[in-house]
This record gives structure tokens, C-alpha cells and sequence, in this order.
């Protein structure tokens, strides 16, 4: 462990955020999610790593109101991205989960930018480019520490 948060320069925290923005940002205008709306692409990454979830939890986990989630659902559920199961045990209540479309439209996503990521890559030394992959599994244990990693690779090819 590095220590306490105080042990981190500041400056070079902000610079690492600001680079990550600029990276992340580049690699969306690379490699557009084929006129998905970024508040989809969160929703199927979060139902992705989690599973299926109430309408309330999948808004408080992508950061927007209840009503603005329910829209989102609404407009998934007609492309076929998501759909709803009744909850057993609320009959109110119902679970979001994601289709196999859903899943495949994810991984496209997440392939476009892979691949515009690794054609950076070689701009950059083999050094590097191992640093930075190393650091990739540390960013997933900073953002995703209590859900598993999505495994597109599995979903690639599924029929539906």
C-alpha cells in the first residue's frame, strides 16, 4: 500500500486524471459506439458486470435519475439491448437484465476501442506499452474492486 492519500502529489494526480479524460475521449471519437448513447453503453457495461438489476439500483449505480433510467430501459428494451423479468418476490418490481444482443453490441464496442487502443500502441516502446498494461489491472482493481471483470470474449459469436 502506498500510504496515506496525502503521500500522492496533487498535480500529478490531476494530470493523470486529465490524461485518462483525453485518452478515454480520443478513443470514443475513434471508434463511435454506432449511435449508442453513452448512458446505454454504461447501462450494459453495469448489467454486464453485475447482472440483472431494479431500474432504482441501475440508476444509482450510472449516476441519473430514476425517471431518466426508466426512459433508457424503455429505448434499450425496443432495440433489444435489455429486458425486464417480474421479481419474484416484489410482483411491483421487475429486473433489468441484458439480451445477447445487448451483449454482443457491448463487445463491439468494447473490440472498436480495443483496437483503436492497441493501433496507439505503436507509437509507444515495448517498455511502455507493458507498463501500461500492468496498469490496466490495477485500474481494474481501483474501478471495479467489488464487481467481476466482463469477459466479452464469450459472447462474441452468441446466437440470439
Amino acid at each position: 500500500m502506498v500510504g496515506e492519500p496525502s503521500d500522492v502529489d496533487a498535480d500529478e494526480a490531476f494530470q493523470f486524471v486529465l490524461s485518462l479524460h483525453r485518452l478515454l475521449r480520443e478513443l470514443h471519437r475513434a471508434a463511435p459506439p454506432d449511435g449508442l448513447p453513452r448512458t446505454q453503453l454504461l447501462v450494459l457495461a453495469k448489467l454486464a458486470r453485475s447482472g440483472p438489476l431494479r431500474i432504482g439500483t441501475l440508476a444509482e449505480e450510472v449516476g441519473c435519475s430514476q425517471p431518466t433510467a426508466t426512459k433508457v430501459v424503455h429505448a434499450m428494451e425496443d432495440s433489444g439491448l435489455v429486458a425486464r423479468a417480474a421479481d419474484t418476490s416484489d410482483k411491483r418490481a421487475s429486473y433489468v437484465h441484458l439480451t445477447q444482443q445487448g451483449r454482443r453490441r457491448l463487445a463491439a464496442v468494447v473490440r472498436d476501442e480495443s483496437r483503436v487502443l492497441i493501433e496507439r500502441f505503436g507509437d509507444l516502446e515495448q517498455d511502455e506499452v507493458e507498463l501500461l498494461l500492468k496498469a490496466g489491472a490495477v485500474l481494474r482493481r481501483l474501478t471495479e474492486s467489488s464487481a467481476p471483470e466482463i469477459d466479452i470474449r464469450q459472447s462474441s459469436g452468441d446466437p440470439q
